[in-house]
């Protein structure tokens, strides 16, 4: 009966040491970075857009700016967009894309044709506050029709030890037109 108790308890154990390695496998493999954009000294680099410019129609905005300023304060990240961009090649969009003024963060945009957010059609660079697009170029052509796409922003920010650090990420939808 002791013998039994004993086994048991070993048996348990090793269930339990199994349970918690299988936990550490997965939360090695659901987390691991990757090293695809690793630049000198092993820290990963996002360089800024070239094609970003300061955006300075405001004006127009200014209640949409008004409303960035109070989200920013609670730590949100603030977008200055149109919803629809138009192109008539499937590549090229006009667009209103604008990092907020207001942001304490550069931020970096990809933009997905699926809801799933795993087909990327474009990344920028970093877009420092107050600028960001009034068109873009896609890494692939789009089909003629209407296209509701998935923009994710991710602010960044550089740690005391020069390495770059995400602050915030949040999703939107835009509608992307394609006429020939």
């Amino acid at each position: 009966m002791e013998n039994k108790k004993s086994l048991d308890k070993r048996l348990i154990a090793v269930i339990v040491g199994l349970v918690l390695i299988i936990m550490a496998l997965s939360f090695f493999l659901l987390f691991r970075k990757d090293t695809s954009d690793i630049g000198d000294g092993g820290t990963p680099l996002i360089g800024y857009a070239t094609e970003a410019k300061v955006m300075l129609d405001q004006d127009s905005l200014q209640a949409a700016m008004d409303e960035a300023m109070k989200n920013a304060k609670d730590g949100n990240i603030a977008l200055l967009y149109k919803d629809n961009a138009y192109s008539t090649n499937g590549v090229d969009f006009d667009c209103y894309i604008v990092n907020s003024a207001s942001n304490k963060y550069d931020m970096f945009l990809t933009i997905y044709a699926d809801d799933a957010l795993t087909d990327q059609i474009f990344l920028s660079g970093l877009v420092p506050p107050g600028s960001g697009f009034e068109q873009i170029s896609l890494d692939r052509a789009l089909e003629t029709g209407d296209h509701t796409v998935g923009v994710v922003l991710t602010q960044v920010d550089t740690d005391e030890t020069g390495a770059q650090v995400i602050k915030h990420q949040v999703a939107h939808t835009m509608e992307f037109h394609v006429t020939k």
